[in-house]
């Protein structure tokens, strides 16, 4: 951790060690270089802010191949799921428009998070459960290299929701 970081990104990079990386909710987590990774705190709360910010964070990464991927917190954001989701389709929305969803993936965590046909007390939500809203940027060429070297990708979620559901929702509350 960094001493000038935000409470935002310090509490986000514990849950990324802690959490996605300590318990390897995401395998291919631990093979990217704390470098590599970009932590960008976002206090925008409208739709039109959030397109301007999260369009410079895809030019920044466009322009520095260096950083692997990026999470965007947004401290700010709406507390309801479904919201900061609607926003999060809208931003997936942009990036094909502008004809980059070949080059970037999205991912959206929240604290509420629910997967369709999920119910709130469903522990398998915490695979996408954060301490705050972020979109995490993802570069498609190293999803895909990532998935065509992993020897069983469908495994990655099943094992997960196994994993999760040993535990109480209490319990990975704790991590947030």
């Amino acid at each position: 951790m960094n001493k000038n970081d935000s409470v935002s990104i310090a509490t986000s990079k514990t849950w990324v060690e802690r959490f996605i990386i300590g318990l390897d909710i995401c395998p291919f987590a631990q093979y990217i270089p704390e470098e590599q990774i970009k932590y960008r705190e976002d206090q925008a709360t409208d739709l039109a802010t959030i397109f301007n910010n999260i369009q410079q964070e895809w030019q920044y990464l466009l322009s520095h191949r260096k950083v692997e991927t990026s999470l965007i917190i947004y401290p700010n954001a709406s507390a309801d799921f479904l919201d900061f989701l609607d926003d999060y389709y809208a931003c997936e929305q942009r990036l094909e428009d502008l004809g980059l969803d070949s080059t970037f993936q999205l991912v959206a965590f929240h604290p509420q998070f629910l997967f369709d046909a999920s119910t709130p007390d469903d522990p398998a939500n915490f695979t996408n459960r954060s301490p705050y809203p972020m979109i995490h940027i993802l570069r498609s060429d190293s999803v895909t290299k990532a998935v065509d070297d992993h020897p069983d990708i469908e495994s990655i979620p099943v094992k997960n929701m196994e994993k999760l559901r040993k535990e109480s929702v209490e319990y990975w509350e704790s991590f947030l």
